[in-house]
């Protein structure tokens, strides 16, 4: 799509995170005000706002590379699709209620610390996979596209079990709680179409739930 009037707010959003990313690669100080700090944000501190500006940071180039790449090929598509009000709804609460997942969590740990927007990122793959079930999605290392709706329930289950074992420096919380937030937006948007395509969603709650088990059941063996 080359008419960059159809996706103005996605367009605003990676070169804003980039910019903002790249110059906290130069300042410290910026970067650690705008991480997403459970120390801080729950101390007498209350810095609340690190929930949404954790995801203007990113940990290293590549890291920003493949949130931005992401958003940009999803962004440019589905901002035209749901109307860039909504986009920007759904990416925006995606990064918070991903980050106060993972806060939620890590909640004991004051030394948690996250960046990246992969959670809003993740809101807006977690949306289109409802409007859109059948879209054709490509998963590393497979060679060919399986439908969204599949895609999405892997992950969800994948996100589960990583957020139990943990250890690989991966937000899985903050991705499983966006993912989530942009299915629930995308149901409140469009609940008819919700109410049409219930048959998958149910089935990425159902994997989300059986990734819980079999986490459940990794810990007990351990």
């Amino acid at each position: 799509m080359n008419d960059l009037t159809l996706w103005p707010l996605t367009l605003t959003i990676v070169i804003a995170t980039s910019a903002v990313t790249i110059v906290s690669f130069q300042n410290r100080r910026l970067f650690e005000l705008l991480m997403m700090d459970v120390e801080e944000v729950l101390g007498n501190r209350g810095e609340w706002w690190r929930l949404l500006t954790s995801g203007f940071v990113h940990a290293d180039y590549p890291h920003l590379f493949m949130n931005m790449v992401s958003l940009y090929f999803f962004g440019s598509w589905f901002e035209h699709v749901i109307s860039s009000w909504r986009f920007g709804i759904t990416y925006g609460l995606g990064i918070l209620i991903g980050s106060f997942v993972s806060l939620i969590v890590h909640r004991h740990n004051p030394r948690y610390l996250a960046v990246g927007a992969s959670a809003g990122v993740c809101a807006v793959v977690g949306a289109a996979t409802v409007v859109y079930p059948d879209l054709g999605m490509m998963i590393f290392p497979l060679p060919f596209a399986l439908p969204a709706w599949i895609i999405g329930s892997l992950f969800v289950a994948y996100s589960i079990i990583g957020s139990k074992w943990g250890g690989d420096n991966i937000g899985h919380e903050a991705h499983l709680g966006g993912t989530f937030a942009g299915v629930g937006l995308v149901a409140a948007f469009f609940p008819e179409l919700a109410l049409q395509h219930w048959p998958y969603v149910l089935v990425m709650l159902s994997a989300g739930a059986g990734g819980y088990i079999v986490s459940r059941r990794m810990s007990l063996r351990r």
